[in-house]
This record gives C-alpha cells, sequence and structure tokens, in this order.
C-alpha cells in the first residue's frame, strides 16, 4: 500500500512539472498600425519621440510557458533601434540621440518576461528594460483589447546613467521622469 501512495504521489507531481515546465512556441505579426511613444518634458513644454513600428514589425516567434493565471516568456524581445524615434524635428531628434547615448548605444531593449491576468480586461505585465548598457526591471498593467495591448510606465533616465540635458545656458531642462505609451496591434500567424 506504501508503495502504490509513493508511485501515485510521485506521478502526480511528475505530471504537475512537466504541465509548469512544457514550452510551447506562437507565431505573431507586429502590426504597422502599433505606436511605441517616449514622452517627455520640460520647464517650459513637452514633447512626444514616436517609434518607427516598420523597423520592428514583421512576424515574432516566441516561446512561452503557463502556468496558472501567469504567462512566462524566454524570448520575447523588443530591439528598438534609437535612431528609430522621431521627435518631430531634426534638432530634438538630435538632442535625444544624443541622450540616449546612442552612438554607444544604439538599442534599446525590452524583454517581456511574465504577464499575470489580473481580469477580463488587464494584464500585470513583468518587463525588463536595458538602456545605455543598464537594465531596469518594471511591472505595469496592460489593457488588453481585441488583438491588441496597451499601457504605459513611468522611468526616471536617472536610473540608466543618463542627466537630464539642460539647453539654452541651463535656462531649459528636460524632466528626469518620461513616460513609455505604447499600443501593440497583433495578429496571429496560424
Amino acid at each position: 500500500m506504501k508503495n502504490l501512495f509513493a508511485s501515485l504521489l510521485f506521478m502526480i507531481c511528475f505530471q504537475i512539472l512537466s504541465a509548469q515546465k512544457s514550452t510551447q512556441t506562437e507565431t505573431f505579426l507586429i502590426l504597422p498600425e502599433s505606436e511605441l511613444i517616449i514622452a517627455g518634458s520640460t520647464n517650459v513644454n513637452k514633447f512626444d519621440c514616436k517609434f518607427n513600428i516598420d523597423l520592428i514589425s514583421g512576424y515574432m516567434t516566441v516561446e512561452y510557458a503557463e502556468e496558472s493565471n501567469c504567462i512566462r516568456f524566454s524570448n520575447l524581445d523588443l530591439n528598438l533601434l534609437t535612431e528609430g524615434f522621431d521627435c518631430g524635428n531634426k534638432r530634438m531628434n538630435s538632442d535625444f540621440q544624443h541622450l540616449l547615448m546612442s552612438d554607444k548605444f544604439p538599442e534599446i531593449q525590452i524583454r517581456i518576461s511574465e504577464i499575470q491576468l489580473i481580469s477580463d480586461e488587464y494584464l500585470k505585465t513583468f518587463i525588463s528594460v536595458r538602456l545605455a548598457g543598464i537594465e531596469q526591471n518594471y511591472d505595469f498593467p496592460v489593457l488588453l483589447g481585441n488583438n491588441s495591448f496597451a499601457g504605459k510606465f513611468k522611468l526616471n533616465i536617472r536610473d540608466f546613467g543618463l542627466e537630464p540635458p539642460k539647453k539654452v545656458l541651463g535656462l531649459i531642462e528636460v524632466d528626469e521622469i518620461i513616460e513609455v505609451r505604447f499600443k501593440l496591434m497583433i495578429e496571429r500567424k496560424y
């Protein structure tokens, strides 16, 4: 009887562990209607730097594992070329590239590691952002839509070793807090 119980317990544990570790793949397309914007402000005005989605649109295949109410990703990375951001004019683009140290660090990497279902409308997303050679972790809610994901989060550029620039003899100062807003439209490949 002891052996039967031990065997049954072993089989249950094995099934639970193998179910949790089972990796699946999904292929999807990031559609050109998607948006990714870095928004900031100065003591004088506000600015939006919009990313050229064509640089990341295309098919992506991701690996993931489902565990109770969350999904863990092993390779869901968005590599954003810093030169892909348009802030509205050449001078602002140049200043933005200089701020991000794009000559030394030409990419911003966003790694989505996990999502947790909060409700029928929201996910909690866990990401890491690698900017200027430094990585920071964030979590925030994401609104689920019909094949879309929308959200925003704030970060402090000083956390990445970046100094907010000052212009016009220090009269214009960029705020150290910026907001990343996105709406990713996707299409699954069947």
